[in-house]
């Protein structure tokens, strides 16, 4: 993974937006993976779709699913994320609990 993300990566992760977090290059990716694990069994991320946005970005669109551990409870949710490239690695991702959040603010429509 660390191939793909640049060294000064900013992820705006919407599971971590209550708390103000911002997660920061290749150590920030770890942190993030693994709170994830941390909070949900089963963990499970699959991306939908790949919608070129043009110049510098992408938008994935993604399913979660796992279950909340302790709570056992199933989560299933879609979202969508904003990549931004350059020098062939992501420098910016930002993800929204919308989809069709994540395309607008890609300058994109449904």
């Amino acid at each position: 993974m660390d191939e793909l993300v640049s060294d000064d990566l900013e992820f705006h992760s919407t599971f971590a937006a209550s708390e103000g977090r911002v997660f920061q290059g290749h150590q920030g990716i770890r942190e993030y993976f693994l709170s994830l694990e941390e909070s949900f069994d089963d963990l499970r991320l699959d991306a939908e779709e790949v919608i070129d946005a043009g110049g510098d970005q992408v938008v994935l669109l993604v399913w979660v699913s796992g279950r909340g551990k302790g709570s056992a409870i199933p989560v299933r949710h879609r979202y969508g994320q904003v990549w931004t490239l350059s020098d062939g690695t992501v420098r910016q991702i930002d993800s929204y609990l919308d989809p069709a959040e994540a395309i607008e603010a890609a300058g994109l429509s449904e």
